[in-house]
């Protein structure tokens, strides 16, 4: 290889660098400029022995041999005018001094027009170019098969390192797995190991002082949070958990979202004073994770995990004492705290929590529980699966006018949609039983497939497919804006869909609690007051259209059903009543009679009237027996075999083989093994829905009970005072009053509205609100237990809850009505108070709360509710007494 491209050479001598700047700058002394582009062997050769000189001498000269000179330049014998040449200074051992230096110059100083080509070197031959054809094919292919195969190394060492990682990664993936899941068990055996000790004490624990910490924490997927208006906020609603303080040796903990509002710390506290409780503020402690603000919207249960402080303050206040945690609802964030905690978790158990908290399951509750439900079809994940299941069910019941659409974890109707098929005429045609099935009676379409009804359900589902978009009506068009996004967000979680029953007379609720040792006790019930189809605004407590004594059976029912799938804590379960269509007024007149006939004995030897055998009047007499003065005739014996035979007959006719029951829980239940209503009742009610949490509703009735001093009468579910109540000792102490007058002055009704969004609360502070309300009355009397009370107050929030107590229902629909038109007024006329700025027709459309004018709306069809119940609820209650 030539040397200039294997080490770089140098311009000039070493000894001559301190020539460099001079050279640089002189132009005329470019031709001296020399190039050393010889091998390093050379320079191992001694230098000669004649030293240099200053003076330019001949040994100089044969030391330093120089070449020819270049064409055009002076020869030789001329003075070097270089200014090494004038100094005559040469280093010694120097490549000057040494071999001389192979001299070039820049073409810049040279005239072209003057140097000699040399000739050119002669042309390779055959042989030559084929060898260095050889040689330069030869070596890109070895050089292709090199970076082939280099190719190949890295690929495969690529491979092996993501097969390594991904092994690795899958190993540390499954022990982490199993870790959970070991970790997992422990916590359900910790939590199944605290509930069941706490059931076998129990009874001992019922008479200890105990402390309940209630997390009401809205456990639910975070992108439904992120539609949610005020979510952080609706964490707290269920603050009347607190009036739990009405037991003496219960202390109550409520985590809250956010700090309660002096104000109405205060206005809880004195009702609570007034009411006999001792110290409320160190009996009910409000409790508030500092890393609620960690995330937006985080929920109450996952921000109080990451707060060690409040974690800390909830262990010290109940170190030593018996508690257990009460949550809303229960998910797995909540089966953790109660681990982190080492408190009993009231709720489902640890395993069954996804089971009984879907709507699918509901249905299955209920029938396990033999109790009436309608047509439903469950378990619903796919878009083709809900038309056929859609196309089925109106193909069999073609009598049923609306269908109800759920989502199976969706709460206060946000996931609730309905389908009225009477404004889809063309499908209720096509679904009527005589087109499709040739005139098969609805007995034998009950139990028909959807894959058995053949090509015409098909056509059916290609109606609905097509209608049902457009016809579909949505009860919160701001959570789901059209039906597409429904029913996506319907198959991902799971959906089903409901038979509405026609001629629907009220809708319902029970409400009970399972306690840790498996009794079973009913709460209360309640009825929904809607302002559109579907949408709860307020509720009844009692109800005032429906039976209690089917109400209390299905409570004990799906009580009992409940705790065997473990079950510890509150539920509550929806229950529809409606004209029975199958009714038949003859059998109810005939059950009326309350005729029984007389068991049949098969046998001679059976007691049998004289009077009332054939030709009686023309057999013998028979002699007259001589009766001693005082004595009775002795009575017919049978003999011993036969007079058991009897008894038994009778005992099975009254209490087992009795074919028509008369009272309302036979009736409308059914009796096994006939499961619903009877023909002889004219109403009929279904099981529609089964929340296993501790609802809204239910939650009402700790302040309804403990402030408004009632309790619900066992036989008919009337609210009534108490012992404790001023009334009820000043009611002792007369006694010329009836019964009837006595019973409607201890009587009491109650309407609760849902939390609602009231704009006008924007500008006022809660002194201003409680002045405005009591300057038009809105107030509670403790002493006759009659008025309105808040029960959720967020002003700044615009949120609100109202209870309106009365003596009757058409008097607590207007006390509730004056209490609205007074929120709704806001602080007009209050002084010192500021001007509220009416909000723009329109403002509330955007939130998916309830509004002030929904509560009001649904309040004036309540009102002529009311009116119209009093034929219900004396049938349903009077076949009881």
């Amino acid at each position: 290889m030539p040397c200039l491209t294997q080490h770089p050479a140098a311009f000039y001598d070493q000894a001559m660098r301190q020539w460099q700047p001079r050279l640089e700058d002189a132009s005329e002394h470019l031709a001296q400029v020399r190039l050393d582009l010889r091998e390093h062997l050379l320079r191992s050769l001694a230098p000669p022995e004649d030293p240099f000189q200053h003076s330019g001498s001949s040994s100089f000269k044969s030391a330093c041999p120089r070449l020819p000179p270049l064409p055009g330049r002076p020869p030789e014998s001329e003075e070097l005018s270089a200014p090494w040449a004038a100094s005559g200074v040469v280093e010694r051992g120097s490549v000057a001094e040494a071999y001389g230096t192979f001299c070039t110059e820049l073409l810049e100083a040279v005239d072209v027009t003057e140097l000699q080509v040399p000739a050119l070197p002669p042309a390779p031959t055959q042989a030559e170019i084929e060898a260095s054809a050889v040689t330069q094919i030869s070596a890109h292919w070895r050089g292709c098969r090199q970076r082939r195969r280099y190719l190949e190394q890295r690929t495969r060492h690529r491979a092996a390192r993501r097969i390594q990682s991904g092994w690795q990664t899958c190993n540390l993936r499954s022990s982490t797995r199993r870790e959970l899941l070991r970790r997992e068990e422990e916590d359900r055996k910790l939590q199944t190991m605290m509930i069941y000790q706490l059931g076998l004490d129990w009874f001992q624990a019922k008479g200890m002082r105990r402390v309940e910490v209630h997390v009401c924490s809205l456990s639910i997927a975070e992108h439904r949070r992120s539609r949610m208006d005020s979510y952080q906020v609706l964490q707290g609603v269920q603050m009347a958990r607190m009036f739990r303080l009405a037991d003496s040796k219960r202390d109550v903990i409520f985590v809250a979202p956010k700090h309660i509002h002096e104000d109405v710390l205060d206005y809880y506290s004195k009702i609570m004073q007034f009411r006999g409780i001792q110290n409320p503020p160190g009996r009910f402690q409000v409790v508030v994770p500092e890393n609620m603000g960690l995330k937006d919207k985080f929920s109450l249960t996952q921000a109080l995990l990451c707060s060690p402080k409040a974690l800390k303050r909830i262990a010290r206040l109940v170190s030593n004492r018996l508690a257990m945690l009460i949550p809303e609802a229960v998910t797995h964030a909540e089966a953790k705290l109660s681990n982190t905690l080492r408190l009993p978790l009231i709720g489902p158990s640890a395993r069954n929590m996804s089971l009984l908290s879907s709507k699918s399951n509901g249905k299955k509750l209920a029938q396990l529980a033999q109790l009436p439900v309608g047509p439903w079809a469950v378990d619903i994940y796919d878009e083709d699966e809900f038309y056929n299941s859609l196309a089925g069910l109106v193909v069999k019941h073609p009598e049923v006018r609306t269908w109800l659409l759920k989502i199976d974890d969706e709460r206060n109707s946000r996931g609730t949609a309905y389908l009225d098929l009477q404004k889809i005429p063309q499908v209720q045609n096509a679904a009527s039983a005589p087109a499709l099935l040739g005139g098969a009676s609805r007995e034998q379409l009950h139990g028909t497939e959807v894959s058995v009804l053949g090509a015409d359900a098909m056509e059916v589902r290609s109606m609905l497919q097509h209608l049902v978009p457009k016809r579909v009506v949505l009860c919160n068009r701001q959570v789901y804006s059209d039906f597409s996004h429904w029913l996506a967000e319907a198959c991902r979680i799971g959906c089903v869909i409901q038979a509405v029953p026609e001629n629907m007379i009220s809708q319902t609720s029970v409400h009970f609690q399972v306690a840790p040792d498996g009794a079973v006790e009913v709460l209360g019930t309640s009825e929904a007051v809607t302002c559109t189809p579907f949408v709860r605004a307020a509720s009844w407590y009692p109800h005032t259209r429906g039976s209690y004594q089917v109400l209390h059976e299905i409570g004990l029912r799906l009580g009992r059903s409940l705790g065997a799938k473990g079950l510890v804590g509150f539920a509550s379960a929806d229950v529809v009543f409606f004209d029975n269509p199958c009714f038949d007024a003859s059998e109810l007149v005939q059950d009326e009679d309350g005729h029984r006939d007389t068991p049949a004995i098969i046998g001679s030897d059976s007691p049998v009237n004289p009077e009332e055998l054939m030709f009686g009047e023309l057999r013998s007499p028979s002699p007259d027996m001589s009766i001693a003065a005082g004595e009775l005739p002795a009575p017919r014996e049978l003999p011993e075999s036969r007079q058991a035979d009897y008894e038994a007959a009778l005992c099975e006719q009254e209490y087992h083989l009795d074919p028509k029951p008369v009272d309302p829980v036979s009736l409308m239940l059914g009796v096994q093994p006939q499961v619903g209503a009877s023909s002889a009742s004219p109403f009929a009610c279904w099981v529609v829905d089964l929340d296993v949490r501790l609802t809204d509703e239910a939650a009402m009735l700790f302040p309804l009970k403990f402030i408004a001093q009632v309790k619900a009468e066992p036989s008919q579910g009337l609210m009534h005072l108490n012992n404790e109540a001023a009334q009820t000792r000043e009611l002792d102490c007369l006694h010329d009053l009836t019964e009837e007058e006595r019973f409607s002055r201890l009587q009491r009704w109650a309407m609760i509205t849902h939390v609602a969004m009231a704009p006008q609360l924007e500008r006022m502070s809660h002194q201003t609100l409680f002045q405005a309300a009591k300057m038009r009355g809105v107030s509670f009397d403790l002493f006759f237990n009659v008025g309105c009370i808040f029960t959720f107050l967020d002003v700044v929030h615009q949120l609100f809850s109202l209870m309106a107590v009365e003596k009757t229902p058409e008097a607590c629909a207007r006390k509730m009505s004056m209490a609205l038109a007074a929120i709704a007024e806001g602080a007009k006329g209050v002084v010192g108070a500021r001007q509220v700025v009416k909000p723009k027709v329109g403002a509330s459309e955007g939130t998916d709360l309830l509004t002030l004018s929904d509560v009001q709306m649904a309040l004036r069809v309540a009102t002529g509710a009311v009116m119209s119940s009093r034929t219900h609820v004396w049938w349903m209650r009077g076949m009881a007494t």
